[in-house]
């Protein structure tokens, strides 16, 4: 066809020795069939493959959801469909620059393009098709979320904006590194450092999808129905015991599955092996084709898994609650819009976009439950694994979160639920039943469950399974041959995602900024702690009044009688013990099962840890000066203070560090305590072993065994800080304590003793919470 009028809106095709010519009157398709304005018989092009239109930014090109795909000077365009592209996909021609689109596959037609003034050729003026092994300039293709990126990953929540970028240098040579993504950039499955050469069939991880580079360009995943299979899946005790045996199962993209059996019979171990949490000793776990255990670095991205326990603080809003997962979860560099537009939609999805303002532990079992469900779903994970999401709910709301779960498969994830229950098994699509000692009793559709062990209801299947010989039956059974399919030879395996690198923990500092708010979020929607830590320095100050005498901290008021200062500096040691004790005993306990989940996920130890030294150390910190300064209303404060001006703040200063380390070793305690009932023995021993061995109500100097064990202890350095403020014995002659010499290098001595306790309290909890993560087979 002849060109039209406007030079600009030229458009030259060129491929295999012949030239089309448009003038931008109306779009050109490109493909296979006759009836395309450029038409390409090659197999690897589909019917109608590409179109090119005129727009006021200029000629663009998009893909129409061909089989093979289109590249543009090496990169993938995203695949649209026949009836027309989704808004905005497509790629800019840069006028008078000439593209390389290749059609198809690597063994695809290459079509040549150039669009602007220059594209019009004379009528009848052919230009041959470049020669074989042609070198296409260097250039870089740079993946990740931003639509100006040449690959753009938009439907992933964890690729970053620039999050890779590949670098052509000609063909056959390509290079790929990451662009300091939050998530890694991952190639073939292990974690990319540096960069690294890329051969055909390579496949670059970014987030939760895979890229696969053709030798020519990066491709996007094709949609197809991809399955998790599980193969001969076996787990045993360091002493013997089987709990899992020989189990086998395939779940298809879209499938809800759900996995019964009496207690006992290893169904949340098989929830860790899937998972890739736990791994199983023998057997392997395959989700597309890829080997789970082998590429857990990557393909732990795919995973979603909402634990029995709750994993949201309940004081929260559920708004509030995402809002602060998000920012954990998705790349450093989302916005806020993102984030909020990310929260809407995933509650949308599970039904709860009228109970966003609304606090969690105000929610019914099952909304809590599928709040839970929303957090996972914020990185969208295609494999989405709940155990035991309907323990406790009534049988109404036990339907309504399968039913909830249906439509979650039914988006096309794999959807396995751990269940006692059986009230909602038709929602399913397969029923795994296990056995005692981990083995396979039944798998396939619920509707075939009881009519294959010949019962009428669910009760009677359990009941059946007494008799072991069901599991050696089925083995042998049409249904499993139907259901699971073929299996090879039993092979043991080493579990190496054990020995897998831990998910990346990016930004620490981000990480810890946004654990300071949600603390302070939790403390502001917590009355109890609230009053707690409003109350508890006002009480304890009114107790201390009790005590009789007017001379306070002042031994010259007393008539030199140290007596009265020192039961006061008894009462204000103790009672910031007690106050840091107090605040912090319960915290890793009662958030144990929320940390093993983002600690799973990413969440930095580090930050978790000094954002609960912050928060709870700076409350102390706060309610100790308080109380001391209380506890000294209208009465004498030291005679000569040391370091400061002001001897009432010289003591509540050494009050706030005695406060902040005990709060410290109650967190240790609460990071290395079971459970909140082992607490609180341990916070009457806490408190008892500050007053007995704080130096006030004996001496300990030279007291063997005693005195070493004081030492331990911040009141002993505490009460010693605040007995040379006071002098509480003279700088010559008898002095019951050394460490109560008033001066100021005695002093500093003492509160450089609260330093030391403090870090060696803090790499004590920081191992105790690692021990934690440790003992639930979290990897770390």
């Amino acid at each position: 066809m002849t060109a039209g009028p406007r030079d600009g809106t030229l458009l030259q095709l060129v491929a295999g020795g012949r030239v089309w010519t448009f003038d931008g009157s109306r779009p050109v398709v490109v493909g296979r069939d006759p009836r395309c304005d450029v038409q390409l018989p090659d197999v690897e092009v589909s019917r109608t493959h590409l179109s090119l239109q005129l727009e006021e930014r200029g000629w663009v090109l998009r893909d129409l959801g061909s089989s093979n795909g289109t590249s543009v000077d090496g990169w993938a365009l995203p695949g649209g469909t026949a009836d027309g592209p989704p808004p905005g996909a497509g790629r800019p021609l840069e006028p008078g620059r000439e593209h390389r689109v290749q059609v198809g596959g690597r063994d695809g037609p290459t079509l040549v393009i150039r669009s602007g003034p220059g594209a019009h050729l004379a009528p009848g003026h052919a230009v041959p098709a470049p020669p074989p092994g042609h070198a296409a300039p260097s250039r870089v293709v740079v993946i990740g979320r931003d639509p100006a990126c040449d690959v753009v990953v938009a439907d992933d929540p964890l690729v970053s904006r620039r999050h890779a970028a590949i670098e052509v240098a000609g063909p056959g040579t390509a290079v790929v590194r990451d662009l300091g993504s939050s998530n890694g950039t991952h190639l073939n499955g292990a974690r990319l450092s540096g960069e690294a050469v890329l051969t055909a069939g390579d496949t670059i991880g970014v987030g939760s999808t895979t890229v696969t580079w053709d030798g020519r360009a990066a491709v996007l995943p094709r949609g197809h129905t991809a399955t998790l299979d599980a193969r001969h899946l076996g787990v045993a005790t360091r002493g013997g015991k089987r709990l899992l045996d020989d189990v086998s199962l395939t779940v298809r993209a879209g499938q809800l599955v759900a996995v019964i059996g009496p207690s006992g019979a290893g169904k949340s171990t098989l929830l860790g092996a899937l998972t890739g949490l736990r791994p199983a000793g023998m057997g392997r776990v395959t989700w597309d084709g890829r080997d789970l255990y082998q590429q857990y670095d990557h393909l732990r991205h795919l995973i979603g898994l909402v634990p029995q326990d709750d994993v949201l603080h309940r004081q929260l809003t559920v708004r509030r609650a995402l809002g602060f997962a998000a920012r954990l979860r998705l790349p450093q560099d989302t916005t806020a819009a993102e984030r909020d537009e990310r929260v809407r939609r995933v509650l949308a999805e599970v039904g709860l976009s009228d109970q966003v303002d609304q606090r969690i532990d105000s929610l019914s079992g099952g909304q809590r439950k599928r709040t839970s469900i929303a957090l996972e779903l914020l990185t969208a994970p295609q494999l989405l694994f709940l155990d035991e999401p309907t323990s406790g709910l009534d049988p109404g709301l036990d339907r309504q979160v399968m039913e909830g779960l249906r439509v979650l498969a039914d988006a096309g994830r794999v959807v396995i639920v751990v269940t006692h229950s059986v009230l909602a098994l038709d929602q399913c699509d397969r029923v795994l039943l296990l056995a005692a000692g981990g083995r396979v009793a039944f798998f396939g559709p619920p509707d075939q469950l009881l009519s294959y062990f010949g019962v009428r209801d669910h009760p009677a299947v359990f009941r059946a399974l007494d008799d072991p010989a069901w599991v050696g039956r089925f083995a042998e059974s049409p249904v499993r041959r139907a259901y699971i399919g073929a299996t090879s030879v039993v092979t043991p395996m080493p579990p190496p995602a054990g020995a897998a690198p831990a998910p990346m923990r990016p930004a620490p500092v981000r990480q810890l900024g946004t654990l300071v708010r949600r603390n302070l979020a939790v403390v502001a929607a917590d009355r109890l702690f609230l009053a707690l830590l409003v109350g508890m320095p006002v009480v304890l100050a009114v107790m201390a009044h009790a005590f009789p005498g007017e001379a306070g901290l002042s031994v010259r008021a007393a008539g030199g009688d140290p007596a009265e200062a020192q039961q006061r500096i008894i009462v204000l040691v103790v009672g910031a013990a007690l106050m840091g004790a107090a605040l912090a005993v319960r915290e890793f306990v009662a958030e144990r099962p929320i940390y093993r989940r983002e600690h799973a996920v990413g969440l930095s130890p580090t930050a978790y840890l000094a954002s609960k030294v912050v928060v709870v150390g700076g409350a102390v910190a706060v309610q100790s000066v308080a109380f001391t300064l209380l506890a000294l209303v209208g009465l004498p404060g030291p005679d000569d203070p040391r370091v400061l001006p002001w001897g009432r703040w010289e003591i509540a200063a050494a009050a706030a560090a005695v406060g902040v380390t005990m709060c410290i070793a109650a967190l240790a305690v609460s990071a290395l305590a079971r459970s909140t009932d082992q607490t609180m023995p341990a916070l009457v021993a806490l408190v008892m072993g500050q007053l007995v061995l704080c130096g006030g109500l004996f001496p300990l100097a030279d007291r063997a065994g005693l005195e070493q064990v004081s030492w331990l202890l911040p009141a002993r350095a505490g009460y010693a800080a605040m007995a040379s403020t006071s002098q509480l014995q003279p700088l010559s002659g008898p002095q019951l304590d050394p460490l109560f010499t008033p001066t100021t290098s005695r002093w500093a001595l003492d509160l450089g003793v609260l330093a030391l306790q403090a870090a060696v309290f803090l790499a004590v909890t920081a191992w105790a919470l690692a021990r934690s993560v440790a003992r639930s087979g979290t990897p770390r």
